[in-house]
């Protein structure tokens, strides 16, 4: 049909121009187009027709089909029966052999204190009830002993002395006249000397107490605390 009609235009466009060039008129043949069945008489303008749209077909929407609903898959957990095992034998207690007693070592018993009596023994006093604030030098040991129905010796201070010594009874002493050496020395040591002999002087009775001996006067006052010397003191006392 676009080739007819070209060719139907590019006809008319060259009868035009030769009619405004010639005078003379020109019959343009009819032309037949094909596919028509009566020609038209002359020229006639192909009307062209605007294509008349198809309505468009309207399917009809597809059914929507309902989701089909599958049941839910329950998982059922197989419950594994649990597998006791036996508990395990105890096993038999291992019997240690019982610890051999260490044998208890015996020490020997320390020996008994000998109990200290008033003669032969090395006395040195520690305190005097008239002492005061007198005190030996450092170095001096002041000590007597007793000698059994004989005399008392020792070193007073400064000086050595002796003097008799008699035990009327258990628990009684008394000294008779005091004799001494006439060597002079420190001070503090002469006045201690001084004192310390006088109380010798006024001793009527004894009494000893574990390792302490006491003196007393007349009066039951007690004029001397005494302690057992030291080793090597008044070991060159010797017996008249």
């Amino acid at each position: 049909m676009k080739k007819v009609m070209l060719t139907l235009s590019a006809t008319v466009a060259a009868a035009f121009f030769s009619g405004c060039i010639c005078t003379e008129t020109t019959t343009v043949p009819e032309v037949k187009i094909a596919g028509e069945e009566e020609a038209a008489p002359g020229i006639k303008n192909v009307e062209k027709k605007p294509a008349e749209p198809k309505p468009a077909e309207k399917k009809p929407a597809a059914e929507a089909r309902p989701a089909e609903v599958k049941p839910a898959e329950k998982e059922t957990a197989v419950t594994k029966p649990v597998e006791k095992k036996p508990a395990p034998a105890p096993k038999p207690a291992e019997k240690k052999p019982a610890p051999v007693p260490k044998p208890v070592e015996k020490k020997p018993a320390a020996p008994a204190e000998t109990p200290l009596i008033l003669t032969d023994t090395v006395w040195t006093p520690v305190s005097l009830y008239n002492q005061g604030d007198v005190k030996l030098t450092k170095g001096t040991t002041v000590w007597f002993r007793i000698h059994p129905g004989k005399d008392i010796v020792g070193m007073s201070g400064v000086n050595r002395f002796s003097a008799p010594a008699e035990i009327p009874a258990p628990g009684k002493l008394k000294f008779g006249l005091m004799i001494s050496t006439l060597m002079a020395g420190p001070e503090a040591n002469m006045k201690y000397e001084s004192l310390f002999l006088n109380a010798l002087n006024r001793t009527k009775s004894y009494e000893i107490t574990g390792r302490e001996l006491k003196l007393f006067g007349a009066n039951g006052k007690v004029l001397m605390n005494c302690v057992q010397a030291g080793p090597g003191v008044g070991e060159d006392a010797s017996s008249k």
